[in-house]
């Protein structure tokens, strides 16, 4: 009887690593899918001396034609999914995901990049909502994720876009608000449990004895922290290249009245309660965690001048990416 025993524990046992180790791989083989879809356009082996193997350069021309795909394209009849439904934006992710690869996998991405990153704000929110889906795909925006990536070839792609997007926001002030009001609703930069990574991380990378390796991936996001906290007022009259004296102003600021921003009662922002600082009235998870308020105000779309069907939830989005 102990013998039987012994076995059908053993047998249970076995069955219950074989389960683990069966989820592992689906969630290992899950979280590579996205870098995977990248690198799977580069890994393609090259013949040596074969130029047909090799980067070529997109003219001016290809580039339009790519960004006019993305913003065009519409299921065909075969894909039975309404316009605004998860179906339909999967379509478009995919198609755009596909566009955007080409200019990655150019000799010259920095110019289709930057061609890409100007039509931000010129075509709607429909568009924006594309063009923004396309860029998330490929990881590039510092606020979907904490650092850039590990793999050198998609980092470069990251701090390109990301350089180009901190001279568009500080140039184009109505762009980098427009854009923060997406950040705002796919809820994730600001969330209570990642705004304190954020922050540390950039205020690691930020100081002025660190490296530049980052730098313009730390750098939007503390474009995004300052306009957050209405302090718009340290990117003005600032090169893109010279953040770093910036942050520590802003964070200086930021240590000392974090713990009286409030949440504005009608809008997206954090606000100074000057009344609750003369009052010494902080708000204790800023203290023990760097937390912000909770917002009350919550966008009801990824864009203000929403028009049409309305979109997915959040997180649909985040799962096609």
């Amino acid at each position: 009887m102990k013998l039987k025993t012994q076995n059908k524990y053993w047998n249970d046992k076995r069955l219950a690593n074989s389960i683990h180790c069966f989820v592992v791989f689906v969630i290992v083989a899950f979280g590579l899918t996205q870098t995977c879809c990248l690198n799977a356009a580069q890994a393609v082996p090259k013949q040596k001396g074969s130029d047909e193997e090799k980067p070529k350069p997109l003219s001016p021309e290809e580039i339009s034609q790519i960004w006019k795909k993305i913003r065009i394209s519409t299921p065909p009849s075969s894909v039975k999914s309404p316009v605004g439904s998860v179906g339909y934006w999967i379509y478009l992710k995919k198609v755009s995901f596909s566009e955007l690869n080409k200019i990655i996998v150019s000799s010259n991405p920095r110019k289709g990049l930057e061609y890409y990153v100007n039509q931000f704000g010129k075509y709607g929110a429909q568009t924006d909502m594309r063009w923004l889906l396309a860029a998330r795909s490929h990881l590039l925006p510092a606020n979907r994720r904490i650092q850039p990536d590990q793999d050198k070839k998609i980092r470069r792609m990251q701090l390109i876009f990301t350089e180009l997007q901190v001279r568009q926001f500080l140039k184009e002030p109505q762009l980098l608000a427009r854009y923060y009001h997406s950040v705002i609703w796919f809820n994730n930069m600001f969330a209570d449990i990642n705004f304190p990574v954020f922050l540390g991380n950039v205020y690691r990378n930020m100081k002025e004895s660190t490296k530049d390796d980052n730098y313009w991936w730390y750098a939007q996001n503390f474009v995004l922290m300052a306009h957050a906290t209405g302090r718009d007022d340290l990117l003005k009259d600032v090169k893109p290249e010279d953040l770093k004296p910036r942050f520590q102003q802003w964070f200086e600021w930021f240590r000392k009245n974090g713990m009286y921003l409030r949440a504005s009662p009608n809008s997206i922002y954090w606000v100074l309660d000057k009344g609750e600082k003369s009052r010494k009235e902080g708000y204790v998870p800023f203290v023990l965690k760097q937390t912000l308020p909770p917002l009350k105000v919550h966008p009801e779309y990824p864009f203000p001048d929403w028009k049409g069907p309305k979109p997915t939830m959040p997180q649909n989005y985040r799962s096609m990416e």
